[in-house]
Formats: structure tokens, sequence, C-alpha cells
């Protein structure tokens, strides 16, 4: 019995963006002959201005969906404008009501404008809290996935002032956790190995740099152990990371965002996919913003979001098979 192919989702982010473009490039390469159908998440015009005016193609045969709240746009690239982010925000609402009533198995994100959805009325950071809201999720973690290198944030986005305070025992359980339960998307029935990373240089070095991976992270550690789980550390990042990108372990848990994104992006610069973890839906999305500077050039590569579409059908894929 053959199996269904997955639908996917993708939701073409700012319009000021390069997010158009790049859909429009991948829309212009699909021959029929990929593992998934592909549903994209815009407004019509926002499709046809950025073939006439960037692709310079015909459209393509595709299915377009439009959010059910109708903005009439005006396209100009580079700018910070209310309608521009509330659009973007619109695309995610859609997408996310058919994940959720199954409609398509999975949904990939082209990139918003922070600035944009916080003028169109949308006060949350970025896609993966506002993903949250929506499906009534609270305990979501941040996976970047590379090469070899996977890692979940045990907190996102946060100024290093206040780290040590946002950084608890829920925080990095939770990113243990879902670490664990990722394992369905990518290790198939096999149990994922998950390696946690130290806060301070050298985990610490016994207390003398610091006492959190004493007091704060080897607890934690213990507790998921006892519970079943396949975690070690805390490890220094600088020695962990090698064995990670060797494929030694399937996930790393790190402790805030630079020490978790640095060694991916380094790995698979243009290729590394953002995964949001324990949501009800399957979403990826791509690593890059919207690149203002360069929208509407007809130079944005689209990689990234090749790349992110391959990652969500694995993850429908490997779910369906668990």
């Amino acid at each position: 019995m053959t199996m269904k192919k997955p639908k996917i989702a993708i939701t073409t982010g700012d319009p000021s963006g390069i997010g158009p473009e790049i859909a429009c490039r991948l829309a212009s390469e699909l021959d029929g002959s990929e593992e998934y159908d592909a549903v994209f998440i815009s407004y019509e015009n926002v499709i046809k201005s950025a073939f006439e005016n960037i692709i310079k193609a015909p459209m393509p045969e595709m299915t377009i969906i439009e959010p059910d709240e109708k903005l009439d746009l005006k396209i100009e690239h580079g700018l910070i404008k209310p309608e521009y982010g509330k659009a973007s925000m619109l695309y995610v609402e859609k997408a996310v009501q058919m994940a959720m009533s199954g409609e398509v198995d999975a949904v990939v994100t082209c990139p918003i404008n922070k600035a944009s959805i916080k003028a169109g009325g949308y006060n949350y950071p970025g896609h993966t809290e506002f993903l949250g809201y929506l499906t009534r999720t609270r305990y979501f973690s941040m996976l970047m996935v590379g090469k070899n290198i996977r890692t979940v944030l045990a907190t996102t986005h946060v100024p290093m002032a206040e780290l040590v305070d946002k950084l608890d025992e829920n925080s990095i359980m939770n990113a243990i956790v879902n670490a664990h339960e990722a394992g369905q998307f990518f290790c198939g029935k096999r149990q994922p190995k998950i390696a946690v990373c130290g806060l301070n240089p050298h985990a610490g070095d016994n207390g003398a740099l610091g006492d959190e991976e004493i007091t704060l992270i080897t607890p934690v550690i213990d507790i998921a152990r006892a519970g079943g789980m396949d975690v070690e550390g805390p490890f220094p990042a600088d020695s962990l990371f090698p064995k990670a990108a060797k494929g030694e372990y399937d996930f790393v848990v790190v402790m805030y965002h630079d020490q978790g994104l640095i060694p991916v992006k380094l790995e698979a610069f243009g290729n590394a996919v953002n995964v949001t973890l324990n949501l009800p839906i399957i979403r990826t999305s791509v690593d890059h913003g919207t690149a203002f500077e360069i929208a509407g050039k007809g130079i944005a590569d689209h990689h990234s979001l090749i790349r992110a579409i391959d990652v969500a059908v694995e993850m429908v894929k490997n779910a369906q098979s668990a």
C-alpha cells in the first residue's frame, strides 16, 4: 500500500521581504515528482506580483489559499508596514487552522518581520510564540536542525543580563523532554541520544567558574535519566559540538540562543531549519529573516525553504510510521 503524499502548507511570510520570491522560485520548480504536495498560503496578488516583477516568468499552476480576511496590499519591498505584518500573521493563522483540522500534514513558514507584526497589532516576539498561542501550547521548544547537529534551546530570545534568572529547572527539563519526544520525528523507533551543554566555560570546572552545572543542570539530568531518557552531561560546549557534528548525539540541549545557533549555522548556513517542538502540528521554517536589503532584486536563495520542506516531510513520514 503506497502512503499518500504529505500535503505541506507554505506561508509566504512578510510581503515586503524575500518570502514571496523564495516561495515562487520553489513553485516554479515543482513538477509533480516531489514527495509532497504544496499548498501556498498567501494572497494571490502577492504571488502574481512576485512572478511578474521579480521572477519575471509566467505563474505556474499552483494551489493558493488566501486568509479569510482580505487585505488590499500594494507591494513595496524593504518597508515595515502594519498591513504587511498583519498579512504575514493571517497566513500563519490560516495554515495552523488547516493543520489542526487535518487539511494539511505540516506547516512550513517563510520569514516574518518582528517590527511589522508589532505594527500590525501582534505583540509576539516571533513565529514560535504565536504558534504556541494559536495551538494553545505552553511548553514548546525551538529546535535548530543542521546537517548532523540538532540543538534544542532551554531559553530563546533572552538578553544575556537576564539569562541566569530565566534559566531554571522547568526550562531545562522542558527542553530535554521535548528533545526526547522529538525522537519520533527524527530517529524512528529508536530512543534518541541527548547531550546537555553546561552554562559556564568548561561547564563550570567543578564550581570554579560558576555552580549552575552542580546546583541546577545536573539534578535535572538525573531526574530525566531516572525517567528513562538517554541523556548525558552537562558538557563544555566547545568540546561537545565536535562530537555532535560527528553524529554521536541526536540532540544537544543548550542553555541559551547563541550557544545553539552558532554551531548549527556554522555547519549548515543557508540550509539550517527551525522546528517548533511539542506543538500538536508539525512546523518547520527557514533559518533566515526577511532580508529587506535584497528583497525585490531577484537574487534571494530558496534552498533553506527546500530544506525546511524536506525536514517537514521527513517528520510527517516518521510520525506516520512510528
